[in-house]
């Protein structure tokens, strides 16, 4: 099943009846569980775990520590280029702002890494506008190749590709994957993006679980909403 069936499960939910019957007693069992299902996570948006975001946070770091260890994680980002062809009302790279475009040979993309490098950074995210004719998943790849002379851990933000394309990044030594969403509600979606390839709602939305049947490797759903009501649309 995928992402997108689980949102239309929830397109005409009744957060409202939801929400009231939660309780501050359910907030806290739920807090103690070992697994949590979609609804329990739903509860923890509730008014009534207001009162429990501490205990929240001290279970969070818990379990973080549980399974990462006390580690920070740093990372350096490096535009490839800025080449963009969607209309993204929000973003200043958008095709019809005014603005030097440019991308990176390789060879500046290799002065860049052997720069970042000499700092000790040993993981970097690099990132680039969508444009397939200025930025083809086939440079992506040769800068890929440049940079695993000098990094650990290479992780990509980039526009959503097929799942051929993201079997050929991981091969090329892509270990991780950064999106941003922006919205889940459809409507505010195609407000948000009135042109470009962007605005194909599904398609971006799909990329993780494309990227996730080539390679269980890093992931990263950043998740960047107006309101909580971008998130969950009954609670506009």
């Amino acid at each position: 099943m995928s992402f997108y069936d689980v949102l239309n499960r929830f397109k005409d939910f009744d957060y409202d009846s939801f929400f009231k019957q939660v309780t501050g007693a359910a907030v806290q069992k739920i807090i103690a569980k070992n697994r949590l299902s979609d609804m329990d996570y739903l509860s923890l948006l509730s008014p009534a775990a207001e009162n429990y975001l501490e205990e929240m946070a001290q279970r969070a770091h818990r379990l973080t520590v549980q399974h990462f260890g006390k580690v920070i994680f740093l990372y350096t980002p490096l535009y490839l280029a800025n080449y963009c062809v969607n209309q993204c009302v929000y973003c200043g790279f958008r095709a019809d702002n005014q603005l030097e475009r440019k991308k990176l040979t390789l060879a500046e993309v290799e002065r860049e890494a052997k720069i970042i490098a000499s700092t000790g950074l040993k993981h970097i995210l690099i990132l680039t506008g969508e444009s397939r004719r200025q930025s083809p998943v086939s440079y992506i790849r040769e800068c890929i190749e440049v940079l695993n002379k000098y990094f650990t851990s290479i992780s990509i933000e980039i526009y959503p590709l097929e799942e051929v394309e993201y079997a050929g990044l991981i091969a090329a030594g892509v270990d991780g994957f950064a999106m941003y969403q922006e919205v889940y509600d459809e409507e505010i979606y195609a407000e948000l993006h009135p042109a470009g390839p962007k605005r194909d709602f599904r398609f971006r939305l799909d990329a993780p679980e494309r990227r996730f049947r080539t390679w269980r490797s890093v992931f990263h759903r950043r998740e960047c909403a107006r309101s909580w009501g971008d998130l969950c649309p009954g609670l506009r």
